[in-house]
């Protein structure tokens, strides 16, 4: 499955558990990662400082190779969306970032509010995209 079907798979499931109402954390779960897959479909692939990346886990291996103090996947990611794809779809895909690791690993009942806002980020993300 490619990243886009990914994306598209993930946003899908996202849309079935924000329609059941009950289980608001995966909403915010599902919507978090379908951004992450529509990103690093929309960025790679690429040249990236005169080397080409196919997908993103290349990209990660080879340019933090060696590196002892190296970020993890996430916060990699996050930077490379700002530098590759501007402070809006940053701004919208951090925030999706934060909400999902308090959703996943902090505290499970996450606010229908949040879910809602979620979904709206995502689309912003899909609409900045477009432009």
């Amino acid at each position: 499955m490619n990243k886009k079907d990914h994306a598209i798979h993930n946003e899908n499931a996202c849309e079935f558990l924000h329609k059941d109402g009950n289980y608001c954390d995966w909403v915010v779960t599902t919507a978090f990662y379908s951004a992450l897959h529509y990103l690093q479909h929309e960025i790679f692939p690429k040249n990236i400082g005169g080397k080409d990346y196919d997908t993103f886990d290349k990209y990660y291996n080879q340019h933090y190779n060696g590196i002892v103090n190296k970020p993890n996947k996430h916060k990699s990611t996050i930077s490379l969306i700002r530098s590759e794809l501007g402070d809006q779809i940053h701004e919208n895909y951090n925030w999706l970032f934060g909400v999902c690791m308090n959703a996943r690993y902090r505290n499970y009942k996450t606010h229908p509010f949040i879910a809602e806002e979620c979904i709206k980020r995502l689309q912003r993300i899909k609409s900045l995209l477009k432009k």
